[in-house]
């Protein structure tokens, strides 16, 4: 089998005083990424369930005249792209907008203000929301591609409430382009042409094929889309969809309403689980090659117990070592019902 999926187990021993004093071996489980060999670990779950929290009094307090993304400032404060890339300085599409970001983390980078509605619960987005917003982000990606050759790699990215590092409410997604790639970019870009050049195939459909065969991880297919959890998680819960599209060109208005209803689907189970806050990134290879795929992570982000302690630590900052409190055969079992009768 040319993909390998390979961990290592580690028990510490101790004396545990929940068990009065009883001898015990628990166990931490390292796994290797199966495409660029990073480690993740496995750890143990106390099982303490995770609160949501409900941020519609924050909301009121911010909505609004303060809020950059409302009706009332977004066609007024926000800033526009010179004409040559943008007609008219935004786009426009039924409920997104999108404009350049006032402090861009890359050489192109615009946000696309989803709603008009300031605060949208998961619950309340709805299909039209969402691939709405990523179809608008596409044209962007177009233009940008049009106007600058010279990019290589995109990227659209959501970071969903304050646990995921968003500092507006209002719900938005962010759009990067550059030419160059991110860590993970780069380093995704490597491995997969390592991995065709050595086993003649393509990583991520390999996986998906893989994944659906053995039923450990696999979540389900939504149209374009297969969905399975990750063998090496990047947080409590990791979960990957694999495009049909292999680059840019391909991606159409189908996928990104089919990405839409996943994310749905996923919101039920976030709701189900006690998980509100997430990151979520597009990744889209410019040029076709064999190599290559689009794919989708989506990761919860959530805070922990009374001190709502956040749930990244030394080990994700300065270890580069994810943990998860979930294992990620189980994660996916739950997650899959919501996509029962997708197949």
């Amino acid at each position: 089998m040319p993909i390998s999926l390979r961990k290592h187990e580690e028990y510490f021993t101790f004396h545990d005083p929940m068990q009065d004093g009883k001898l015990i071996d628990r166990k931490t489980e390292i796994r290797f990424d199966p495409l660029t060999g990073e480690t993740s670990r496995i750890i143990f779950d106390p099982g303490a369930p995770f609160v949501p929290k409900d941020y519609s009094e924050l909301a009121k307090a911010a909505e609004g005249k303060k809020c950059p993304f409302c009706a009332e400032n977004v066609s007024t404060i926000t800033p526009r792209f010179p004409d040559e890339l943008v007609e008219g300085g935004r786009f426009v599409g039924k409920e997104a907008v999108v404009f350049p970001n006032l402090f861009p983390y890359s050489k192109h980078n615009a946000v696309v203000r989803m709603s008009e509605q300031h605060y949208v619960k998961l619950e309340e987005f709805t299909e039209d929301l969402i691939s709405d917003s990523f179809k608008a982000a596409h044209q962007y990606i177009k233009n940008v591609l049009e106007f600058d050759p010279k990019t290589e790699y995109v990227s659209i990215n959501w970071n969903y409430l304050p646990p995921s590092g968003g500092s507006i409410l209002h719900p938005h997604i962010h759009v990067l382009a550059s030419e160059q790639p991110t860590n993970y970019q780069a380093a995704v870009t490597s491995s997969s042409h390592d991995f065709y050049k050595n086993e003649g195939m393509n990583y991520f459909i390999s996986l998906a094929s893989e994944e659906r065969e053995h039923d450990e991880r696999w979540i389900g297919k939504e149209g374009s889309i297969n969905w399975m959890h990750a063998f090496a998680p990047k947080s409590h819960c990791d979960f990957l969809g694999v495009f049909d599209a292999p680059s840019f060109n391909e991606l159409d208005s189908d996928a990104f309403d089919d990405l839409a209803k996943s994310l749905l689907r996923f919101f039920r189970y976030f709701k189900e689980n006690g998980l509100e806050s997430f990151n979520a990134s597009l990744f889209i290879p410019v040029n076709k090659h064999a190599a290559e795929q689009v794919h989708f992570r989506l990761i919860p982000r959530m805070t922990i117990g009374m001190l709502d302690t956040s749930d990244m630590n030394v080990f994700n900052y300065l270890h580069g070592e994810p943990l998860s409190l979930k294992a990620p055969e189980e994660v996916a079992k739950a997650a899959a019902k919501f996509f029962a009768g997708k197949e």
